[in-house]
């Protein structure tokens, strides 16, 4: 069995007071422990008085008669002078507002003791409000030919509304002005939270009221809504491009075509004989191997074989690619075009990376070789050690 907890050697000086206690006992039979709780007397020590708490509470008390015999001598008085006018009930009810004002603004400035200036409006209007509560009280002395009891039975209120402002001021804990910044930063935080918390509230409760009772105008305004906002939620479509303008094919150099009459039979047309032109003239007209699309010709002198309904005959093929006209403008780089020839056959030669060079739509330059052997060295550098040609 446990035995009682010894007892702490008193401290000389302190006082000690006897208390109930309670321990714990554990009683153990053949193995087998219970344990039990068992009340026994003590002594603990007593806490000094804290004197300053207990004149806080009486001053407070104090307080509080002065403003409950201020408030009840106010009403009288001020319902004596306003009984003439009103009803008696009427009357001592406005009495008692005077001295409710200033205990109301007495309340706020009690919220706002730790912020002097949001204190400052409420402490102003509370004095304010004593002066009409005293200016009544000393009016109603005066009707009763009594100038000196409503002077001293108006000074109640001053003593009750003072009272309370000595108070104040002993709770009052004026803040770092960086402290109070924090502080109110917090506030207004808090503040903007529920503020938005109450109006979501009160539009899903207006929304669900609108719901459960708008009938099917209702119904249809929210169709009507819903999509007007889906359509102005949806990214606009872009709008077609304008078709560019075709440019013509290069001019050729002037060839002189006869004019073929056609015949009067609806047979197909022989094609006329085309006039004898130099090599570059004929690589010039010659058609491209992808034929561009239908654009503007200037007009030329004389009827041309398209007027005629005759074709004409197809030249000698030149020694060199065809070059398409500048209206197929969009074309793979000399680079692309070298990497993917290589990528086909890493033995092509200079010559043949040349030709897809030329039928891809690049501008035959003078130096267009050297340009490609140099582009297809940086795409393959191992040309340079192959020797290819």
């Amino acid at each position: 069995m446990d035995q009682p907890p010894e007892q702490q050697p008193r401290i000389e000086g302190v006082k000690y007071r006897k208390v109930r206690l309670f321990r714990s006992v554990t009683t153990e039979i053949d193995g087998i422990p219970s344990t039990r709780r068992e009340a026994y007397d003590g002594w603990e020590p007593v806490p000094p008085r804290e004197w300053d708490e207990l004149i806080l509470r009486g001053v407070t008390g104090i307080a509080i008669a002065f403003t409950s015999v201020a408030v009840i001598g106010g009403t009288a008085s001020l319902g004596g002078l306003l009984d003439p006018l009103v009803p008696s009930v009427i009357a001592y009810g406005m009495g008692s507002v005077f001295a409710v004002a200033w205990l109301y603004c007495l309340g706020i400035e009690w919220l706002n003791r730790t912020a002097p200036d949001k204190a400052r409006a409420a402490r102003n209007a509370g004095w304010f409000f004593l002066l009409l509560s005293m200016g009544a009280v000393a009016a109603y002395g005066h009707t009763l030919n009594q100038p000196w009891a409503g002077g001293f039975g108006a000074c109640v209120d001053l003593i009750a509304k003072g009272s309370w402002w000595l108070l104040l001021r002993e709770y009052a804990v004026p803040l770092d002005a960086g402290v109070a910044h924090w502080v109110q930063d917090q506030e207004q935080k808090l503040a903007g939270r529920a503020l938005l918390a109450a109006r979501v509230r009160r539009l899903n409760r207006r929304a669900a009221y609108q719901r459960a009772v708008g009938g099917a105008e209702y119904q249809a305004a929210d169709a009507i809504l819903g999509r007007a906002e889906s359509t102005r939620s949806l990214p606009e479509a872009p709008a077609e491009p304008a078709p560019e303008p075709v440019l013509a094919p290069v001019a050729a150099p002037a060839v002189t075509v006869a004019p073929v009459v056609p015949p009067a039979a609806p047979a197909p047309a022989a094609p006329a004989p085309a006039a004898p032109v130099s090599g570059q003239a004929a690589a010039t007209v010659s058609a491209p191997t992808s034929p561009p699309p239908a654009a503007p010709v200037p007009p030329v002198s004389g009827p041309t074989p398209q007027a005629s309904g005759h074709q004409q005959a197809p030249p000698q093929q030149p020694s060199v690619a065809p070059v398409p006209p500048v209206s197929q403008i969009s074309r793979p780089s000399m680079a692309a075009i070298c990497r993917r020839e290589i990528g086909a056959n890493a033995d092509v030669t200079d010559a043949g990376l040349l030709v897809a060079v030329l039928a891809a739509g690049h501008p035959d330059k003078p130096n267009l070789a050297d340009t490609v052997r140099r582009t297809a060295q940086r795409v393959d550098p191992t040309r340079k050690t192959r020797k290819v040609s």
